[in-house]
């Protein structure tokens, strides 16, 4: 009898710890919502990422991109830094109070609630936000994130 190769130990050993089994996607807690006057229906992640840390300053129609948070109190505001801007809440405090330090840029002004954030993206064209899955966007529009 042959001994397995490498590679089938490998598999086995996967499969042993259960690795076999597709992994789920983390279904997202968070929607992003842009002025409905705004004609994507999707962004680069990139792009939604530079433009919470004004790196990025205008969408692809030239048109001044306006990020809004929601206040800190917002469970979705960590997942979306997390997931979006790949810092946790921490970090991002620290590159803010840096770049305030600096006199580079200030981070995006905060809302209060999540009908603040609707509001303020349904009134200014070029405002993107995010507000948990469940909430309702009104009239402004939902993307999806690539």
């Amino acid at each position: 009898m042959r001994p397995p190769s490498l590679s089938r130990l490998v598999l086995l050993a996967l499969a042993a710890l259960g690795a076999s089994k597709p992994i789920a996607a983390e279904p997202p807690d968070f929607k992003v919502i842009v002025n409905p006057n705004n004609p994507i229906s999707a962004a680069d992640r990139e792009f939604v990422r530079d433009a919470y840390l004004k790196k990025a300053s205008e969408w692809a129609n030239h048109q001044v991109v306006h990020p809004i948070d929601l206040s800190a109190r917002f469970p979705v505001r960590a997942r979306f830094a997390e997931r979006v801007i790949r810092k946790t809440p921490s970090q991002l405090r620290t590159y803010w109070n840096q770049q305030v330090f600096t006199g580079k840029n200030n981070p995006p002004p905060e809302v209060a609630s999540v009908a603040d954030a609707v509001a303020y993206v349904v009134a200014t064209k070029g405002a993107i936000a995010y507000i948990p899955v469940d909430a309702n966007p009104g009239a402004a529009k939902v993307i999806g994130i690539r």
